[in-house]
C-alpha cells in the first residue's frame, strides 16, 4: 500500500500550483517537500531548463531548441551530509517513466522498482543536478517530480507539485544570414522579415497598472509601461529572436539624469536585398540587465550618453559581444526610472515603428492591449476597454 500511494499522490498532485519564485534570471520555482507519510518537510526541489548556458531558467522552450534540464535540490537540514540517493520521475503522456542513467524507463510505481539517477551521493545543502542536455525534438507537456532516499534515516522525500516544462510549436529561424546593422557591424540573423515572429510577451501584464501611448507621454515611438508597484523590478523579456547590435549606458548625472539605466537594441529581421528594411525591438531604462548583457557595455561607469553637455557617444555603444537571444529569454529586471516607475519598449518593422502590442501573437496582443489607456490615467490606471495603440510610425 505504501509504495502505491506515493503513485497515486503524484497523479494527485499533477494539476497543483508550485509555491515560491525564485530570483529573477532563475524562473524555477522551489517546491516544498513531502515524506511518504504526507507529512512536509523542509526539502526544496526545483526543476527548469536553460537554453543559455544557465544564465536563465524557465519553464517553456521550443522543441526545437537545445536545452538542458537541471535540478537543484536543497534536503531537509536532518538529511544532509548523509548518503542517499536521488530520483526523478516525468510522466511522457500518462505514464510515468524513471530517469536514470541510461535513460528514460517506464515506471510502474513501487519504490522497490525505482530507479536512482545518482546513487549513494553525499546530501550537501545544495545540490545542482542535470538531467537532459539537447535536443527534445517533440512538443508537449511533460511534468517532472524529483526525490530522495536518504540511505542513513530512510527518510524519503519528494516534490509536493509537479514542475511542468513544455516545449512549443512556435516558430522559430530555419536559417542564418549576414546583414549590416548599427554602427556598421555585420551579423547572423535568421528571419528576412516580420511576419509572425514576435511569439512572447515582453514582460508579465500583472505587473502593470497601465500601458499608454509615446505621443501622449514623451516620445511617439514608444510604448510606455507604468509598473503596478512603484520602485518593484519586473522581469522584461525578448518578445522574438534577436541579435544584441546596440547598448546604451545612461550614466548617472545630476541633476539633468537621477538615474542609471541601459537601453537594449536588438535586430531581429533584415532582407539582404534591401538593407533598409530591418526590424528591432527595444528596451529603455532597464536597471538591471541580465550580467552578460551588461557585460558588453566595454565602457564601465562612463555614459553612452554623457549630459550636460550632451553627448551621445555612439562610439561607445557598440556591444564587445552580439549576444543572441530567443523568444521568450529573461533580459533583466527593471524599477523603470525613479520618478515616474516607468520604462519604455518599442518594435520597428521595415524601419517605421508600430504599436509593439499589436505584431505579437495572441493571447499576448490582447492581453497587453487590454492594459492601454490615456496617459492621464497614469501612474495607476485603469485601463481604457478598446483604447487605441496609436502615433507609431516614425523612425527607430
Amino acid at each position: 500500500m505504501r509504495t502505491m500511494s506515493l503513485l497515486v499522490l503524484l497523479l494527485a498532485l499533477l494539476g497543483s500550483s508550485t509555491l515560491w519564485a525564485q530570483s529573477p534570471g532563475d524562473l524555477r520555482q522551489r517546491l516544498s517537500g513531502l515524506g511518504l507519510d504526507g507529512s512536509s518537510n523542509a526539502a526544496l526541489f526545483a526543476t527548469g531548463l536553460t537554453r543559455d548556458q544557465g544564465i536563465s531558467y524557465r519553464d517553456q522552450a521550443r522543441a526545437t531548441d537545445e536545452i538542458r534540464i537541471a535540478i537543484q535540490l536543497t534536503p531537509d537540514p536532518a538529511n544532509r551530509n548523509h548518503p542517499g540517493d536521488i530520483f526523478v520521475v516525468v510522466f511522457v503522456g500518462d505514464t510515468p517513466h524513471m530517469v536514470t542513467p541510461q535513460g528514460l524507463q517506464p515506471w510502474a510505481g513501487s519504490i522497490d522498482t525505482l530507479q536512482p539517477l545518482q546513487s549513494n551521493v553525499m546530501l550537501t545543502e545544495t545540490m545542482n543536478l542535470d538531467v537532459f542536455s539537447g535536443t527534445v525534438g517533440s512538443a508537449g507537456t511533460f511534468p517532472f517530480y524529483v526525490a530522495y532516499r536518504d540511505r542513513t534515516t530512510g527518510d524519503f522525500s519528494y516534490s509536493a507539485t509537479a514542475t511542468r516544462l513544455q516545449l512549443t510549436t512556435e516558430k522559430a529561424p530555419t536559417e542564418s544570414f549576414a546583414c549590416n546593422s548599427y554602427g556598421n557591424q555585420t551579423v547572423n540573423i535568421g528571419y528576412r522579415n516580420a511576419t509572425g515572429v514576435f511569439t512572447h510577451a515582453p514582460f508579465n501584464a500583472s505587473d502593470f497598472s497601465l500601458l499608454t501611448n509615446g505621443e501622449e507621454t514623451n516620445d511617439a515611438r514608444f510604448a510606455y509601461n507604468w509598473i503596478r508597484k512603484p520602485g518593484e523590478k519586473v522581469n522584461i523579456f525578448a518578445p522574438a529572436d534577436g541579435v544584441l547590435i546596440r547598448l546604451r549606458h545612461k550614466a548617472e548625472n545630476l541633476p539633468d539624469f537621477p538615474s542609471d539605466d541601459f537601453d537594449l537594441i536588438f535586430l531581429v529581421a533584415c532582407d539582404p536585398d534591401a538593407p533598409q528594411k530591418q526590424t528591432m525591438f527595444r528596451f529603455n531604462h532597464i536597471t538591471d540587465p541580465r550580467p552578460d548583457i551588461k557585460a558588453a557595455y566595454a565602457f564601465g561607469a562612463l555614459g553612452a550618453p554623457e549630459f550636460n553637455p550632451f553627448n551621445e557617444h555612439e562610439e561607445r555603444q557598440l556591444p564587445t559581444q552580439n549576444i543572441r537571444v530567443k523568444a521568450g529569454d529573461y533580459l533583466g529586471s527593471t524599477s523603470g526610472t525613479p520618478t515616474a516607475h516607468n520604462f519604455d519598449f518599442q518594435i520597428s518593422i521595415d524601419d517605421a515603428t508600430v504599436c509593439p502590442f499589436s505584431v505579437l501573437e495572441e493571447p499576448h496582443r490582447s492581453t497587453l492591449l487590454a492594459l492601454m489607456g490615456p496617459q492621464g490615467n497614469s501612474p495607476s490606471g485603469p485601463p481604457v476597454a478598446g483604447y487605441p495603440c496609436q502615433g507609431y510610425g516614425a523612425r527607430p
